[in-house]
Formats: C-alpha cells, structure tokens, sequence
C-alpha cells in the first residue's frame, strides 16, 4: 500500500512539472512585491501563497516537503526576484532552489563536509568533589549534555576555529569556557549566593517555601557542614552554629543531652527544651524516671532525648524556627523554637554506595590540669592543722592510711614512733594516681553505609550505622545500630508517595549508687593507695549507722573498684519509626498531601548494687561481706544478709500521628505569587512506666533472687526498733510503681504567602489546639496562635539595581504573633493521688497534689521580630535580627495554710526577653586553586522578671532562694529569671584570718525584710550571649577547617574549698582538699593577698551567724563559700573543631574502582579559654573536662 502511495506522489509531481512548463511564458512579474506573515505554517501553504502573489512557479517532491513546518516567517514588501535570489522564504525550511527554464526547483540543502571533534572533562565543586548533573551547553545553541555521576562530560563540537562551552548548575554561577583545543578540561564551579536565595526551598515541616517568600526568623544549616565525629547526636554539634540558640553541654559522659534554649527562657515549670520536627512529624517527649533514690541516680544520664535514635550522617538539613511567624504553625508547643531536620532522599541516577568511618581517641584527665594536693602536700595540711589544734568532726579511725588515722594508732600505742615516721613517708610518697586507675585514653568507632538510587519513578535512600562509642571514664560505653529506608515513588503523573523506615537499638552503661569515677578521682586524697604490697584492694575505713544496730558508730571499708566491679547501672533503648507522604496534583496549582506515621520507643534501665558493696552494707545489712556467721548478732539483725538490689525501670512510648493538607501555589501574571495551606492534626501519646526493685538478687548465681530475712526474724542490735516489712518496706514506699498517660491532640492550622512582584511579601498563620487542662470555661480551653510578617526586597527595586547594583540582595522583615505553651503538669481540676492503708485508721487514703484552680489560662507570648537581610559584592552575606517576647507564665505562689498546702501554681509570672542576632559569611579570597571563607554568628539576649516587689515579699521568699538563684519563682523585678545573689565579703579578719562580710550588721531583726538588703547581686547563671566562627580554607584538593564557640555572661559559684569543713572542722581524712587550702590566712598579714580564711582552731564562735531577717547561717565558712568573693565569670571560648580533609583525586580513585573519596583528621576541644579559677575544670561543666578528641575518617563512593 506504501508502495502504491509513493508510485502516486512520483506521478502527480512529474505532473505537475509538465504542466508548468508548458503553462510558462515568463516566469514572474518584474514589478511584483511579497508580503508573507506566518506564526505557524507548512511549505506547501506558503508556496502557493506566495505563487498566488508573484506568478512563479515552483517544482518539488512532495514527499520530501510535506512535513516541513516554519515559526515566525515574515516577509515585508520584497521584491520577488529578492526574495527568490537571497532565499528568504526557502531558507526558513532548510530548503534550497535552481532554475530550470523559469521555473524554480525546490530542492534539499547539500551537506558540507564536517570535521569534528569531541570535548571531554570533569567538572567539581568548591570542595573539590565532583559534580553530577552538570549543563554543559554549545554556546548560541540548545545541543549539550550533562555531566555523569562522576562528574564526567563529553560532548561533539562542529568544527570551527574556536568553540565555546556553557557551564551551568543551579546555585552556582554560569561559566563559558574557550575550547581551543582537544585537551580534557577541568571545570570548578562556584557557589552564587544570590541565585540560591532565588532557588532555595525551606521546609518548615509541615510545607515548604522559597526563601524569597519566607518572612520568620529561621537558620538554616546543612548537616555536612557542622558534622563532628566526636559527637554521636546532633544536637551536640549545633553548639557556636545558630545564632540566638545557647547549646550547654551538661555532662562530659559519652551521649549526654545537651541543655538547648532559643531567644531565652519564657516557662518555669514547662518543658524549656525546643521542639523537635523530623521529616514533618513531632517528636515526642521522652518519659522522665524516677530517679529519687540513690541506686537510681545515674539511670537519669543514660535516658535519651527526641532525636538520640536519628543517625546524623541521615541529615541533610537543620532549620532552626525562632520566631511566631516561622513557629506558629506548630501552636502550643512552639514557644521555645522549633528544629526542623530533613533527612536524606533517593535521587533518579545511578546506584551510588557510600562507606564512611571515624575512628576518636579520647585523652583521660590528669592531675596537671586540676589544683588538688598531691599526697605530700595533703599529709602536710593533715600536719598543720592537727598541730595547730584544728577539731575533728569525730575521732579520727586508727588506721594506716591517713594521717589521722596514723596519728590515732600513735596515741593509743598502737605503733611506735618509728613506725609512725615509717608509714607517713610512705603516705607522703604514695601518689596514687586515680585517674589512671580510673580513667583511660579510650577508643571509639563508628561505620555508615549507604545506598541511594533510582530512575524518574522511583527512588530509594538506604543507610545503616554501627558506632560503638567509649567514655574517658572506665565504663562510661555505648553501643547504637541505626538503619533507615526512603523509598518515594511517582505513581501517576499526578501522584507520589514516599514511604519511611527507620530504627535504632542503642545500648549504654553507666555506674552504681555512689559511683563517679571521674569525680571520686578529684576529690580523693593521693596518700591513699588503692592496693596493697600484693596487690590486694586497700579497704579505708570510715564510720556509718545501720538502722538496726543501736551501739554506736560503725566502721566500713571502701574501695571503688570494688564498688564499680559490684554495681552497674545500664539502659537498653529500641525505637521504630514508620511515616508515609502522600502527594497528589489535584490540579497544577492545587495538592492534596497526607502524612501519617507510628513511632515506638521503649527503654529498659537497670540499676544494681550487689552483696558486696558497701550500699548494701551500710543500708541492709550492718557488717562487712563475709565477717558474720550465721547467728551472730549482727547476722540476725541484717535485713539482707545474702544478695544485693536491683532496681529496674521500663519505658514504652506509642505515638501517632495524621495530618490533612490542602496545598495551593499559583503565579498569576508573573506578578502576583501564592502559597497557601490549611489542615488538620490528629496526634495521640500512650505512655507507659514501670518501676520495680527487687532484693536479694544474686546475679553471679543465674541472676536467682534470695530471700530477705523474715520481718520476724530481724533482731536489732542494741535496743529495740521497728522492723515492719523488713528489706522490703521500699517496695510499699515508691519501690514499685506503674504509671499510664495517654495524650490526644486535634488541631488546624492555615498558612498564607504572598509576593507582589517578587518584592513584597506578606505571610499570615494560625493555628487553634484545644487542652482540657486550662479552665472549666470552655472559651479558655481552645489556644488559638496565630502571626503575621511583612518583607520588602528592596535590591528588586530599580532604583536599587541602577544606583546600587553592588547591592545584591536587600530585604527588610517584620513579623508579631502570638505564642501559647502548655504546662503538662498541671490543671484547673483538683489533683489527688492515691495511697495505701492510713496507719491508725485502717482505711485507704489519698493526698492532694494540686488544689483546683478554675481561672488557669495557657501560658502565652507575644513576640514580635525585625529583621535585615544583606548581600554585598556577591560575596559577603549577613544578617540581623531584632525580637522581643513577653510571656505570662505559670508560677509557684504562696498561699494561706488553710488551704491545706503552702505553695499553688497559678498565672501570673510575667517575663520578658528581647534580643540582637547576627550573622556574616564572607569569602576574602577564591581562585580555582584556592579558597577561604569566614562565617560569623553572635546573638544577645537580655532576659528580665516583671512581678513587682510587693508580690516577692507576699510569696516570703527567703535569702536561701536568692542566693540559689530559685528556679521555680521569679525573685525580683528587673532581673533575669537565673539570677542569683551573694553575701558582701569585707575581708579577712587581721587578727583570726576569719571571714567578714557587710550589710549583715542590725539592730532588731525584721522576718519581712527583703534579703537583697544584706545580699548583693551576683550575676545569672545561664549565659546571655551566645556566637561563633568558622573558617575553612582551601587549597586545590585540601581544605582546612577551625571552628569556634563563645558563651558569655553566665557567672557560676566556684566549689568551697572548705565545703567538707562542716562548722569548721576537719573533713574525713579519705578527701583530697584544693591547693588554694596552701593560700589561707595564716598570720597577720596574709588579708592582703589572699581572700582564703584561716583554719578553724580557736573557741570563738563562727556559726549559727545571726542575720537581718532573723535567720541564721551555718558557719561563717557557709557562708564564704556563698558570697562573692567566690563568684566568677563562667564565659569562655573553645575551639570546637580542627579539621583536615583531602579529597582524593579522581584519576586515583577510578584505580580502585571509586568515583570519589576524601581523607580526613580532626581535633574536638582541642582547647577552652576561660577564667584561671576554675583550675582545670571547664568553665561549662564546673566540675568536670570535656576530653580533647582526635579523630579519622575515611569516606568513599563508588
């Protein structure tokens, strides 16, 4: 049939020929013009309108023409011998001509011969890396490629004496490049501020936004750029890196959660930690312990925050959300800011895999960077002080380990002289080293592995994490595997779906009741040997109590080893995380999105002390392990003469979460532009605790549980005491508990951006949560935030572009809104709890735990927020904020005792903070081999109590709340929420070397007056200025990274060195004192260079100090120990990071079959600047180090 139709096309145009040359007697008219406009038209039309214009023939195969198509042909008044001569019209179809006898014959354009030839090369980052995804463009044409996963490009050029090359990528600036000859080229694309800012989406967690539409105050990091492997979390790695974010490190323990507080503290018995949003979902809170007792105490440093299960090598992103306008969105749980983290994604190229390793080496403390005596210089203090007559606190134990002791066996003849002088050498020479002992160089690891891939439907983002991570204290570990799936798959044109898998299993151990190797390290004295001659454990003795031996002090032995090879506290963690993300296109300016997601975590914590601890002897059974025999007094009055205890916690947390979406995104004449949202959110909390404590566990003997010694049993030593359940009266006290709190959620929420122009930009949120904890009226119940921010982008203005164009970007923001925060703890409704049987009447009972209160309203700040963004030069970027947030707080109020209680929460507490942030990135300097960037951040905040003076005297708050600096009532008016006050040092007494202090002097005592008249102030103990610097510099394939943190203002109490000195007297001999203790006052004299009193040797009296309020201090030791003179500055600057990496090249990595690997070496904390008086210890910790960390990585793609 094709045959046919061809045979036909041949005959009709041969026809069609003849015809024309027999119907040809001039072929057109001299005089005649074309005029031709066409949009879109095919040959044949615009040859027989232009045939029908002039008369000329024309010749042509029909089947070689039919489908040729032209745009734009336009043709004015040409003569129409031009136009046939210069080929205006034939030119348009890429068609030529020739005339046979008048007529002319269409036919195709000759192919010149072509040489070509073929450019090749590789084109990378700033950093060095390759870069996929490349446009690389024949300049003045749309023919080009893209670079490969490798970075790799190769592209035919037709051949022309100079070719050139355009090199773009979004965010980097557009390159041309001349090919003049056939050698590989090597392209290094540079970052362009100002097209990010175009092109950047912020995610804010529930929708994303360009930034140029973005009003609220947020900061925005990528997780690759502030990544420290000494770290396991990323909240630990955000310290110096946002401004107006304070990160304190609370604990040098591996896996510790750091304190976190952004723009200030707004609540005082609310959570103060930010909220936590991962890929869109909130992340619950985790559940407290009950940690009161004492084998439960370091349970508390193994439990987690919201983010410990996520993996930082998953993250991509970190937004910090800081202000109503960026925050409101998430209502009554965003008034202390709100993190975003967005973690990786598939992409539609090859299969990539990436292996990544860091193995640190943390450095053990040492007694050269702390002022404690060594144990000459402790045994001579024991030595002054006996001869100058100091008093013991009780009569030092004969024993040969102390001087005390020494002294003691001395006295009663229990060695000779010579003897004496013998065992003191010994014990001025000992030195024991406990933080050898102790304490170790440790050696931590941790591996990551993934895979991501994918085509234009589907993509996938697999990882998986090992790290097994160890403290600088001995027993300090931790073990976590993480693993995770993203899997998003484009279903229809219209729809995509991206479903989420991800769990972690983290083990950690900790330490036993009484047990801190790193603080028993300070404070024990180093005459004290920790083995004997052969090598057995020295026990030194120390007096106790046993509840149920009524004959006197008894003596116990202590050795820390034993303790910590008895006892052991741990936490077992798992958490799964399941989440879906649907999108679907309803129209092209209109989606509908769902997310729902289930999340589970659960906690299992044991803590335990066995038989052969000294806890067990000094709470259970009276005596040391294995001195008693069965039926021996002290046997039948021990309540736990076999076994030890085991306290254990279990934890689970169910959570769930739906939200609805309704997305619309429109441009409307170019000019007007539109993002908008409105939802719902259904979240639900289930949790769970369990609390039991078991005795007699015996875990040496396949973990078997022995019994106590029957209540009836128990024969007290020395006179008669109530036995009731014996061991296990703990388990009807609080031993075994089981608590269950289920928390539902229903909320809307709406969003509005608009942009005028690209220069005017106006954004509205609100959102409405409803609490039945906040009133019995039902109007109050409901919480509805909401805010509003205006932005002018003033560098789009032409003025701004004619007269400044060195300005790249100007943008000038305000926002106001309103914040709410809800107080879990407590209710409008009287709170009471059950308990057991009353003693005496027999009957069930139950306590109040919180009065009603009808009045109470959520907690709710005002914020408002000016900001300025600037670009200069296309290289230097900043930005500055400034914010002010005023909240009505929740607050610990007195009231009269007939109500049944002294204290009652109610509104009321009024606070105020308001501050400055600034940011700045700036490149001095940057060539293709060489690069250095600096990067700036600094914010204040000034944060201040608005309760008057009145209300204070009205709540009797006593001097001991202002010299602890309270946390739970606002002191005074003006001062910071963390303020705290001191007693005035005057001086030492000339004569006794004894402290003196002013405005402490009265006549008549008056209960009512106010303790900041005799106290002054001191200072706040949280730090009001937070900032940091990065620097990086590079040189071809090697980059050079430092990275500072500053934190000013805190001022903290330095520990008493005379805080074991109970009323003056001695401390246990077992304690290591300070070596400021060799500076005290010791003669006239010394009062004018040294503030350290003098030791405690006459009768005069220097306690129960007698003060204007009619109370009275301890000792005038106390009350040194709390004055100012013992205050000092806890600002401090630490060098966070130093960081050496080596991008290896890529003709060396393609040897082993690698598209890219890099090199690594870093340096954590390597060193802090701070105040001399901390001796050693960290100005952020107080009384600890935070280890110098020294770390390699490797990382390679394939």
């Amino acid at each position: 049939m094709k045959k046919k139709k061809r045979t036909a096309h041949i005959f009709v145009s041969f026809l069609f020929l003849s015809v024309s040359l027999l119907c040809s007697s001039t072929i057109y008219a001299q005089n005649s013009t074309v005029n031709l406009n066409y949009k879109d038209a095919s040959f044949v039309e615009v040859i027989n309108e232009f045939r029908k214009q002039t008369g000329v023939k024309f010749m042509y195969n029909l089947e070689k023409v039919k489908d040729k198509r032209c745009k734009d042909l336009t043709v004015k008044n040409i003569p129409t011998k031009r136009a046939i001569d210069i080929d205006i019209v034939l030119k348009h179809f890429n068609l030529a001509y020739s005339m046979v006898e008048g007529v002319v014959v269409v036919k195709e354009q000759p192919e010149e011969p072509q040489t070509k030839r073929t450019i090749k090369g590789t084109v990378f980052d700033e950093t060095g890396g390759t870069l996929p995804g490349v446009t690389v463009l024949i300049r003045g044409t749309s023919m080009g490629v893209s670079t490969d996963a490798k970075g790799n490009f190769s592209i035919t050029l037709p051949n022309q004496n100079e070719n050139s090359l355009v090199f773009s990528f979004v965010g980097m600036q557009t390159q041309v490049i001349k090919c003049t000859d056939d050698k590989p080229l090597k392209i290094t694309m540079k970052t362009d501020a100002s097209q990010l800012e175009e092109v950047t989406v912020v995610s804010t967690g529930y929708n994303s936004l360009p930034r140029k539409d973005m009003v609220g105050a947020y900061t925005t990091v990528k997780a690759e750029d502030i990544m420290m492997p000494a770290y396991n979390s990323i909240d630990q790695m955000l310290q110096g890196k946002i401004p107006g974010m304070v990160v304190v490190n609370s604990s040098s323990r591996i896996g510790s959660t750091p304190k976190i507080t952004i723009r200030g503290t707004s609540t005082i018995f609310g959570n103060t930690d930010p909220l936590w949003v991962v890929d869109g979902i909130i992340q619950p809170d985790p559940l407290p312990i009950d940690a009161s007792s004492a084998i439960t105490q370091d349970m508390r440093n193994l439990i987690e925050n919201q983010i410990s299960w996520l993996n930082p090598s998953d993250i991509e992103t970190i937004t910090v959300l800081k202000d109503a306008s960026a925050t409101a969105i998430y209502g009554s749980k965003a008034s202390n800011g709100v993190i975003v983290i967005t973690t990786k994604k598939g992409s539609a190229e090859r299969t990539s895999i990436r292996y990544s390793t860091n193995l640190s080496f943390r450095t053990r403390p040492n007694y050269g960077m702390f002022n404690y005596m060594n144990s000459k210089e402790r045994i001579q203090f024991s030595k002054e002080a006996y001869d100058a007559g100091v008093r013991y606190q009780s009569d030092p134990l004969p024993q040969i380990y102390t001087y005390e002791g020494l002294m003691a066996m001395y006295n009663n003849r229990l060695i000779n002289e010579d003897d004496f002088m013998k065992q003191m050498k010994r014990l001025e020479t000992c030195n024991t080293d406990w933080f050898d002992i102790l304490c170790r160089n440790s050696f931590s690891h941790n591996h990551n592995l993934s895979i991501s891939g994918g085509t234009q439907k589907v993509t996938y983002n697999a990882s998986f994490g090992y790290s097994s991570n160890h403290g600088t204290q001995k027993g300090d570990d931790m073990t976590q595997f993480t693993s995770r799936l993203n899997v998003s798959t484009q279903f229809t044109k219209s729809l995509s779906i991206t479903f989420n898998l991800s769990g972690s299993f983290n083990d950690k151990k900790g330490y036993g009741p009484g047990v801190s190797p790193e603080n028993y390290a300070t404070r024990t004295s180093r005459a004290i040997p920790a083995f004997d001659e052969n090598g057995e454990y020295v026990f030194y003795k120390q007096y106790y109590g046993y509840q149920l031996n009524r004959t006197g002090q008894l003596e116990y032995g202590y050795n820390i080893l034993n303790e910590m090879e008895n006892s052991y506290s741990k936490n077992n963690s798992k958490n799964f995380n399941v989440s879906v993300n649907a999108d679907w296109s309803i129209t092209d300016w209109l989606k509908y999105q769902f997310v729902g997601s289930i999340a589970y975590s659960m906690n299992n914590s044991e803590s335990f002390a066995g038989e052969k601890t000294s806890y067990i002897e000094k709470n259970y059974r009276g005596y040391a392990y294995g001195s008693e025999t069965s039926g021996s007094a002290k046997f039948k009055a021990a309540l736990l003469p076999f076994g030890g205890e085991l306290a254990t916690n279990a934890t689970s947390n169910t959570s769930y979460n739906m939200q609805h979406k309704l997305v619309f995104s429109k441009t409307i004449n170019e000019i007007h532009r539109i993002n908008a949202m409105a939802g719902m959110e259904i979240r639900s909390e289930d949790n769970k605790n369990n609390t039991n404590t078991v005795w007699g566990y015996v875990p040496e003997r396949g973990e078997i549980l022995v019994s106590p010694t029957h209540p009836t049993e128990v024969t007290p030593v020395g006179g008669t005491v109530p036995i009731s359940w014996g061991a296990l009266d703990k388990l009807y006290q609080g031993g075994w508990k089981n608590t269950t709190i289920t928390n539902n959620y229903v909320s809307f929420f709406a969003t509005f951006a608009y942009s005028l122009k690209d220069r005017y930009v106006l954004n509205a949120n609100i959102r409405s949560d409803a609490s039945n904890r906040f009133g019995q009226d039902a109007n109050k119940q409901f919480d509805p935030t909401y805010s509003l921010g205006v932005s002018w982008r003033m560098a789009e203005e032409e003025f701004v572009k004619t007269h400044l164009p060195w300005i790249n970007q100007l943008n000038m923001r305000a926002t106001y809104g309103v914040q709410g925060n809800v107080v879990t703890s407590v209710s409008p409704d009287l709170i009471t709890q059950y308990q057991g049987i009353l003693p005496g009447y027999n009957e069930y009972y139950l306590t109040i735990s919180s009065l009603p209160n009808p009045l109470l309203k959520w907690e709710r700040t005002k914020t408002w927020n000016v900001g300025l963004d600037l670009q200069l030069f296309n290289g230097i970027t900043m930005s500055l904020e400034y914010y002010g947030r005023r909240s009505n707080a929740i607050i610990n109020q007195d009231i009269a005792q007939e109500y049944g209680m002294n204290t009652m929460k109610l509104n009321g507490g009024r606070i105020h903070n308001h501050g400055l942030e600034f940011s700045m990135n700036i490149t001095p300097y940057q060539r293709k081999d060489f690069a250095w960037t600096i990067g700036f951040n600094a914010s204040k905040n000034w944060n201040k109590t608005q309760n008057d003076d009145i209300q204070t005297k009205a709540n009797k708050i006593t001097k001991s709340d202002f010299i602890s600096g309270s946390s739970d009532r606002l002191l005074k008016k003006g001062y910071p929420l963390s303020a705290f006050w001191s007693y005035s040092f005057a001086g030492l007494d000339p004569e006794t070397g004894y402290p003196t202090f002013n405005l402490i002097d009265f006549e008549e005592a008056d209960p009512d007056i106010d303790p900041t008249t005799f106290l002054v102030y001191s200072g706040q103990k949280d730090p009001y200025f937070t900032g940091g610097v990065d620097t990086r510099i590079r040189y071809k394939s090697l980059s050079l990274g430092v990275n500072f943190s500053v934190l000013l203002g805190a001022k903290k109490r330095l520990p008493n060195p005379y805080q074991n000195f109970n009323y003056g007297k001695l401390p246990e001999p077992f304690y290591n004192l300070s070596k400021d203790l060799l500076k005290r006052w010791q003669k006239p004299g010394d009062e004018k260079h040294t503030i350290y009193p003098a030791l405690y040797t006459s009768v005069e009296d220097v306690y129960n100090i007698k003060l204007p309020d009619g109370t009275a201090a301890n000792s005038i030791y106390e009350m040194w120990g709390n004055s100012d003179a013992m205050v000092v500055d806890a600002s401090f600057l630490r060098c966070t990071q130093i960081s050496l990496s080596w991008n290896v090249p890529v003709q060396i990595c393609a040897k082993f079959g690698a598209t890219n690997c890099s090199i690594s070496a870093n340096v954590n904390n390597p060193f802090v600047i701070g105040s001399s008086r901390f001796n050693g210890f960290d100005p952020e910790l107080g009384d600890s180090v935070m280890p110098k960390v020294f770390s390699f990585g490797l990382s390679v793609g394939f």
